[in-house]
């Protein structure tokens, strides 16, 4: 129940922060609010992934975004630590959805986040993002800015060792035993995190759940995941596994951490990383990754 009510977190904020907003009447500007898609920021360069919502639950897309990161000092007073530039990134999802007569038709959901990139957040404590931002018509937009907290977490650290998991592949598993993707089959189930690290190669893997996702919005990851390892030609091995024990899941509709995702170290899903030749943690996404992030990384490694 902890867990759960961790990986919700975001979503209640969401909720309280739209709730808010729709009484403000304001009609000078559009009004905005920052959401994170991402919960676990430590001491330290960082990813920040966000999105801007109105108060219907519009996403703003393709804006230009300047980050502004302060820490909040007990004093009631803020410093400012940090300043970036936003990219915008589309993420899009192609998986078939299963109808009622049990026909699958391929839906396109085409998905957008942001991200301030290379952060540096000093140290511990209680921080905030202003994130100023001028829409695709030039005009400015009134955003409120999300409060986040920097500490310590349980995830692999860049750098890290990656935890030698003997997950379960296609030779143990039928498929569906192994994904909840809305597909017959996927090329993501080929290796263990073990059997990848002995190939002394860089591999990416992803712990997403298609059908049982609890974040809002995380977004179609496992597809953008496909895309990459189709992009690559199959050369960099790319692994799939469900954070919750798929089971339970579907049969007593419980989300229960399965023990590969206990063995990262995994409050939150999804998470994606990234993982060098010598068996180290080179990039990591918490929430919404997209096929271009994952291919700069692994290019970075020389993986092309």
């Amino acid at each position: 129940m902890r867990i759960l009510c961790r990986l919700t977190t975001v979503m209640a904020l969401s909720a309280a922060l739209l709730a808010a907003l729709a009484g403000c009447g304001d009609t000078q500007a559009p009004t905005y609010s920052g959401f994170l898609t991402a919960t676990q920021f430590t001491p330290g360069l960082n990813r920040i992934p966000f999105v801007l919502a109105d108060v219907n639950g519009v996403l703003l897309e393709d804006a230009d975004v300047t980050v502004r990161i302060v820490r909040l000092l007990a004093d009631g007073s803020e410093e400012q630590v940090a300043e970036a530039r936003a990219t915008w990134r589309r993420a899009e999802g192609g998986t078939p959805h299963p109808h009622p007569d049990g026909s699958l038709h391929t839906h396109f959901d085409v998905r957008g986040y942001y991200t301030a990139d290379g952060v540096m957040l000093p140290t511990a404590g209680t921080y905030q993002a202003h994130l100023d931002a001028v829409n695709a018509q030039g005009r400015a937009v009134r955003v409120e800015p999300p409060a986040f907290r920097v500490d310590a977490t349980t995830v692999p650290a860049i750098g890290a060792p990656a935890p030698p998991t003997a997950n379960l592949t296609l030779a143990d598993a039928s498929f569906r035993d192994l994904s909840s993707r809305a597909v017959e089959t996927d090329p993501l189930h080929g290796h263990s995190v073990a059997g990848a690290l002995a190939l002394g190669e860089p591999f990416v893997v992803a712990f997403a759940s298609p059908a049982f996702c609890v974040s809002a919005l995380c977004g179609p990851v496992v597809d953008e995941v496909a895309a990459a390892y189709e992009a690559l030609g199959g050369r960099v091995p790319m692994l799939h596994i469900e954070p919750w024990v798929l089971s339970l899941a579907r049969e007593e509709g419980r989300l229960v951490l399965a023990p590969e995702a206990t063995e990262w170290g995994l409050p939150t899903e999804p998470w994606t990383f990234v993982v060098d030749g010598d068996g180290n943690v080179a990039a990591r996404f918490e929430g919404l990754v997209n096929r271009g992030e994952l291919l700069t990384a692994l290019a970075a490694l020389g993986a092309r």
